[in-house]
């Protein structure tokens, strides 16, 4: 029974509730990798969503290990009884108990389906069993849905969305009738026939062939592959550029990425080439704490009267907290006449790794690239102790050793990192101001641009490497690329760097189905092009050097 008084948390006042309540400073210090309050929140509403226990959704899920599924389930636990006692109620639990009393009490079922005929069901295909559940609680009433969904478009596994819900709905509510709408309005027949040609290829029929509106464009959507990622993110720099002179806006531009790390080539490129961008669905390079990291370093060995940047540094190192960091700045001012680094030396001690570490890195300050390398090397022992995922967050930091390059001086490269580029709250602010959208293709539906480029779009990525092995996954996938392929309205980009002949994938599950989606696209559908390369060498053996 519910009590007449009940209060219901907001996704913030949860952020807030567990960071007070169950993540302890001792649990987070035990590993890093343990999820962050906000990674469990979803966590926990997802397996509610999914009406499966913590530890099935957790298990099947995620790559958390036995002892923190156990932590988890426990804290989910603990979690759901404290809200209980103190008359809390979240989201989840709305739709849960809504749920449960249609099961539960066939009269109140009655009165409150009574009060509809039908339902609209929009974007049926992220459906997840719990709403579904609802759903079919209103059916069992006689109360008609009127559903629009694509099952084409079921991309979100991860929240909990079930394909079937769309691609069975007759075989589960049964006397209903299904209404193809083909016409598509936005894209040129060229762009469709490739999408068209990506699920004819797939063992599931999805009944539902596009045709444009629009007619055909006149031209083919490009397939282009480069020696490296870094090739590939300048020549998309270059092609906008050229489109910009011609008059066209930035607006109409969008590049789709499967993930935010793929998104990092091209975010340093288009930095560097003063390209205006927005990112949605990832963090973006310059705000990612390690590399503002390094770079506090860099400024500070630019310049040692930089307040912030000697803040941020002097945190990274134990036993230095705010308080200390702030009196060991203002030492700073005591001795004008004596440098920064020479009065932290006398407080902390020369051999501290605060003090190594600058000098490194300020020895090779008129070579960008290799000023840029030392920082890195210098700061990688306390990085990797300080932050999860390390390997993930390194490329980043190799990424920097590798645009350095082009910059003349390491002021340059700061000055170019440290201007943010627009986020989608300023963008939504300032809705006249012209910038190229970056984006992930699961934050990409209901979007659209007359300008599109899929990046990266080489072998291990469509299929994801981690879908390899289990036909579900490897179809969802296939749709991901159907959505991000479907984005284009006049120009479609398809590029990918030599990454794509790489082996890297050889060490995951073999495919159920088609370890490529892109290998054999008929040349009738794309114009091929080559930067760099030749996806078609059979050079083999022959080409490879023996370095030993």
């Amino acid at each position: 029974m519910l009590k007449l008084s009940w209060w219901v948390l907001t996704r913030s006042h949860r952020l807030i509730y567990w960071r007070l309540r169950y993540i302890s400073k001792r649990e987070k210090e035990l590993n890093k990798e343990f999820p962050r309050p906000s990674e469990l929140i979803k966590y926990y509403s997802y397996s509610r969503n999914t009406c499966q226990t913590p530890k099935a959704y957790l298990s099947s899920n995620t790559e958390l290990n036995d002892k923190f599924i156990e932590i988890c389930s426990r804290i989910f636990q603990e979690y759901q009884k404290s809200k209980e006692m103190r008359g809390y109620l979240d989201y989840d639990d709305l739709l849960e108990y809504f749920a449960n009393a249609l099961k539960e009490k066939p009269n109140l079922r009655k009165a409150v389906t009574k009060l509809f005929d039908e339902v609209l069901v929009d974007e049926m295909q992220d459906t997840n069993p719990l709403q579904f559940s609802i759903l079919k609680h209103f059916s069992s009433e006689d109360v008609r849905l009127f559903c629009v969904g694509d099952p084409a478009q079921s991309i979100y596994k991860f929240r909990g969305a079930e394909f079937k819900h769309v691609y069975k709905f007759e075989e589960i509510f049964g006397n209903s009738t299904t209404i193809p709408l083909s016409l598509n309005y936005r894209s040129y027949q060229e762009i469709l026939d490739l999408s068209n040609w990506l699920l004819e290829r797939s063992p599931l029929n999805y009944n539902n062939h596009l045709t444009a509106h629009r007619k055909n464009g006149g031209f083919l959507p490009s397939m282009c592959d480069f020696d490296s990622n870094q090739d590939e993110a300048s020549w998309i720099a270059d092609t906008i550029l050229e489109r910009k002179e011609k008059d066209i806006l930035f607006n109409d531009i969008m590049i789709l990425v499967r993930s935010g790390f793929d998104a990092k080539p091209i975010e340093a490129e288009f930095i560097q080439r003063k390209i205006p961008y927005y990112f949605i669905g990832g963090t973006s390079l310059t705000k990612s704490a390690h590399v503002r990291d390094v770079l506090s370093l860099l400024r500070i060995v630019r310049n040692d009267q930089d307040d912030l940047a000697w803040m941020r540094f002097l945190k990274l190192w134990p036993r230095i907290g705010e308080k200390t960091a702030e009196k060991l700045i203002s030492s700073f001012y005591e001795k004008t006449e004596i440098q920064a680094v020479d009065i932290l030396s006398e407080s902390i001690g020369s051999s501290h790794n605060a003090i190594t570490s600058f000098k490194l890195t300020d020895s090779n300050k008129n070579i960008p690239k290799l000023c840029i390398s030392s920082a890195v090397q210098a700061l990688t022992p306390i990085l990797k102790e300080r932050y999860d995922k390390w390997n993930y967050r390194y490329q980043d930091l190799k990424l920097l050793i590798t645009v350095a390059e082009k910059y003349k001086t390491i002021s340059d490269f700061i000055d170019a990192f440290t201007l943010e580029p627009m986020t989608s709250t300023e963008i939504e602010k300032l809705e006249n101001d012209d910038a190229v959208l970056m984006i992930t293709v699961h934050s990409a539906k209901g979007t659209e641009a007359p300008i599109c480029f899929v990046a990266n779009a080489k072998q291990g990525t469509y299929p994801h490497v981690r879908s390899c092995g289990e036909i579900d996954a490897e179809e969802e996938e296939r749709r991901i690329l159907y959505v991000a392929l479907t984005r284009a309205k006049n120009e479609l980009f398809v590029t990918r760097s030599t990454d794509y002949r790489s082996g890297f994938y050889v060490q995951n599950k073999p495919t159920e189905g088609e370890e490529y989606f892109l290998s054999e696209v008929p040349e009738e559908l794309v114009m091929k092009e080559t930067h760099g390369w030749n996806p078609d060498s059979s050079s083999g053996l022959s080409s490879l050097k023996d370095v030993y």
